[in-house]
């Protein structure tokens, strides 16, 4: 499956009228993003847990790459995360209960994953896995 489809749901979602479309829309947003993420580690061998902890990783090694933007992506990832976790369980809280956050939360999903997809086939891969290998290796994992 292509995680991407998830933004696809998220964006139909975003222009519904109810909170559950707004704060589903967040949810498949940020998991769009993920597992984008999740591919592109992979992808150059540094792989991910599929344990809960995964989550972490994904942002961590991101903030941890040497590359600028990819490090930018790994902070706004960790955000989208934070609201998802609102959005999912803190019902109580009505922040994402409207279409203007929830189509900014989906626009920054696109954003995470379209700067992922510029560095999918980038030679700077190859520096980008050395880096995130040696701060791996650094934190012991």
């Amino acid at each position: 499956m292509d995680p991407r489809d998830f933004l696809q749901i998220a964006t139909n979602l975003s222009n519904g009228s109810k909170p559950a479309e707004f704060r589903t829309a967040i949810s498949r947003a940020y998991y769009a993003a993920y597992h984008v993420g999740v591919g592109f580690l992979n992808g150059m061998d540094c792989h991910i847990s599929e344990w809960p902890s995964g989550h972490a990783e994904v942002s961590r090694d991101l903030n941890n790459c040497g590359n600028h933007e990819l490090t930018k992506a790994g902070s706004q990832l960790t955000d989208l995360y934070s609201k998802r976790i609102v959005a999912d369980y803190k019902l109580n809280k009505t922040k994402y209960d409207d279409q203007q956050n929830t189509q900014a939360t989906v626009m920054q999903a696109e954003r995470i994953i379209g700067t992922l997809d510029q560095y999918v086939s980038s030679p700077s891969r190859i520096e980008i896995a050395k880096a995130i290998k040696e701060y791996r290796k650094k934190v012991s994992r």
